[in-house]
């Protein structure tokens, strides 16, 4: 079983109205067939082809007519980075056509596809590179994220910096929270064991991500995601990981 690889896409086709809410991850919304409604940190868009937003960002969609994609990108991963340095001081960017969406990402109308799209030619432009210990933070965390209270201060131990200078510089370079990265974390696991353990309980996956019961875990992937853990089991068939990390 794979759950660990640093880009996780959570795909999905929409036809219901998404309550306001944010998460850890940078998020990518578009339409397959007719225009939707977004409201972002306040101000509302009508009529947009898609979106793509910055971890953390207040957001919520009305699309009755509408089917939409939705793909959550982990902060730590090429495309993350990628979106991170595109949106620059913006926390989000709204797409009224296809055109401005494909612009965004370097893709023609030929190519359009999600594997095209998170493989564009953007992928030769490089970011910036993540501290080394930056990394070796990530690391602790993937390997120690089922222990219930692990904290800053455990991380920061870990790679020898005291904790506001390592919250300071993961949120400098991740864009997110250590604390919220430990809850993004442990719910990309989750999610992986809700779709791919489908014979498991809801109990059992919290307890197997790091959370303290299944009440826990509903309650803040409700917050982060808009939707709960039973809701998602319900929709698995049209959810699903892609590793489009390059090599």
């Amino acid at each position: 079983m794979r759950n660990n690889s640093k880009l996780l896409l959570a795909l999905k086709a929409e036809k219901s109205n998404v309550e306001i809410h944010k998460h850890s991850a940078f998020q990518i919304v578009f339409t397959v067939d007719n225009p939707f409604d977004t409201t972002i940190e306040k101000e509302k868009h009508t009529g947009i082809f898609g979106f793509v937003i910055k971890p953390q960002v207040a957001h919520s969609c009305v699309c009755n007519h509408s089917n939409l994609i939705i793909l959550n990108i982990e902060p730590y991963s090429f495309l993350g980075k990628l979106i991170f340095t595109k949106l620059g001081q913006k926390n989000a960017k709204i797409f009224y056509d296809n055109n401005e969406f494909q612009q965004f990402f370097e893709i023609s109308q030929n190519e359009f596809s999600i594997y095209n799209m998170v493989n564009s030619n953007s992928q030769n432009q490089v970011m910036q590179l993540i501290d080394e210990r930056i990394q070796q933070s990530i690391a602790f965390i993937n390997e120690n994220f089922k222990v219930d209270n692990i904290s800053t201060q455990d991380v920061a131990e870990h790679i020898f910096l005291s904790p506001s200078r390592l919250a300071t510089l993961f949120k400098q370079q991740i864009g997110s929270s250590i604390s919220k990265y430990l809850l993004w974390t442990r719910l990309r696991n989750a999610i992986f064991l809700i779709l791919t353990e489908k014979d498991k309980s809801l109990t059992t996956i919290a307890l197997e991500s790091g959370f303290y019961d299944s009440s826990q875990m509903n309650k803040y992937m409700y917050q982060l995601f808009g939707i709960s853990p039973s809701k998602l089991k319900q929709k698995s068939d049209l959810i699903q990981f892609l590793d489009v990390e390059p090599n």
